[in-house]
Parts: C-alpha cells; structure tokens; sequence
C-alpha cells in the first residue's frame, strides 16, 4: 500500500474513530459539547485530509456502488453498531452488556468497506504509446506492450452479491478494475512473467488507439476482436506508421536460393 492508499485508509478509519467516540462518549462520559465537537472532528478530518486525484488521462470503472455511497454504507454500518455496546456498557447490567458485545461482529464489517472504498479511490490505470501502467492503493505497476504474453477480451459477470469481491479475483499478481455486476467486456492482459491485468472495456475512451499500439508492438490482437475489427485496426496502423517491411526476410530468402 502506497502513501495515497495509506492516507484514504486512515481518512475513513480517523473519521470512524472520532464519530464513534463522539456519539458514545456524549452519551455517557462526555458533555454534549464535547460530543458534538468530535462529530464536527470525524467531518474534518474525512473531507479535509488532503485528497489526490488521479493524474491526466487515467480511466477508472465506474464503481457500483460509488465510493461515496461505499463510505455511507461504511458509516451507518459502523457508528451505530460500535456506539451501541459502549453506551450499553456504561447504563445496563453486566451480563447484558456482555451481550451487546456481540454488535462489534456487524460493525466490524465497516473496516472492508473502507478497505474496498479507499481501494477504488486510489486504483486506476494508463495507456502510453509503447506500454501501461495500473495503480493500486496508490502503488504503480508498470508494463510495456512486448512483456504481454497474452491479449483477451472477456465478457465479466458476477452475481449482485459478489461484485464487491471483484477487485481480488483474477488477479495473479496483477489488478483487476471491473465494477459492478452487470456485465461487461473486459480486457484481459496477461504478462511473461504471469501477471494478470483486468480492466473494464467500457473504462477505456480509445480502446481502438490501445489496440493499434499494441499491434504496432507485435502482439497478437485480443482473442474475442472480431475479424472486422481486426482489419480495421491493421488499417488504422498501416495508414500512420505504413505496412511492415517483410522485404529484408524475402531478400534473405531469395540469397539462400539463388545457385552458386
């Protein structure tokens, strides 16, 4: 995890924190002041921690659900859920409030959804001329099109209950940026060295300049591009950097065949 990962992490986690304490705390220990300044506390730090947005030209999925309304969920999730057992604890017997205990197992299901939310905040990826690059929590994998063994294109779909597992299937060591449970064609790249690149389709605006670059580079087009497609990419190519010279290999040919 990357400084920037680090920091979307905590913002929520720091946030968390601070509501939970304020709303515990103004319910038992503390004054309602005192409450109401560590609810103001978790708004400050969530929104004024320093954000950094993703540099020019990166492409994200759309994320389903948004990373806002993955922070809400987290919140509702873990404020009451964490508040309950401390305010039960200092108002009702022991032995209930031992079984208050048992709200910490719910609100402890806030922690992934911040993990995954801070996850889709700091994860994207970059298409250059001659390679890419995929950033995840903030750490940056970069790729040149000649270490791509291969090229796959790749309906994605998974169940409405899974989608949010989705950033750690398929992965081998790579990124998987697909979003969502209704389906999608993703680009599957996968590298020499095993790596395993997904990457939402639909996320990408000139998915046809990616093809080109990589064409150009000499890999194999993408199992799933229909023959159409195919031509029009080779067409695309030979009209900005011309036809590939085979003239060199025949000339070598025609050297071995000619008699002594």
């Amino acid at each position: 995890m990357g400084e920037t990962g680090l920091i979307e992490l905590m913002r929520r986690l720091a946030a968390l924190a601070l509501a939970v304490l304020g709303l515990a705390g103004g319910l038992t220990v503390f004054s309602p002041l005192t409450g109401l300044v560590c609810l103001a506390a978790a708004v400050g730090v969530y929104v004024g921690l320093p954000y950094q947005a993703p540099p020019a030209g990166s492409v994200q999925p759309e994320w389903s659900p948004s990373i806002a309304m993955s922070d809400a969920i987290g919140f509702a999730v873990g404020i009451p859920f964490f508040s309950l057992p401390l305010v039960a604890a200092a108002y009702v017997p022991g032995s209930v409030a031992a079984v208050s205990m048992l709200f910490f197992i719910p609100a402890a299901l806030s922690i992934p959804i911040f993990y995954l939310s801070a996850r889709q905040a700091t994860s994207h990826a970059r298409f250059f001329g001659n390679g890419f690059e995929v950033t995840e929590f903030g750490l940056t994998m970069r790729q040149r099109y000649t270490d791509l063994a291969r090229v796959e294109i790749r309906i994605w779909q998974l169940p409405r209950g899974l989608s949010l597992l989705s950033p750690f299937l398929d992965r081998r060591h790579g990124v998987t940026l697909v979003a969502g449970s209704a389906p999608s064609k993703a680009l599957r790249l996968t590298t020499k060295a095993g790596a395993v690149f997904v990457i939402a389709t639909e996320a990408i605006p000139d998915l046809e300049r990616v093809f080109v670059d990589m064409d150009r580079a000499g890999v194999e087009l993408p199992r799933g591009l229909s023959d159409l497609g195919r031509r029009r990419i080779r067409r695309v190519r030979e009209k900005r950097w011309g036809k590939v010279e085979e003239a060199p290999a025949a000339a070598g040919q025609d050297r071995m065949r000619r008699p002594r």
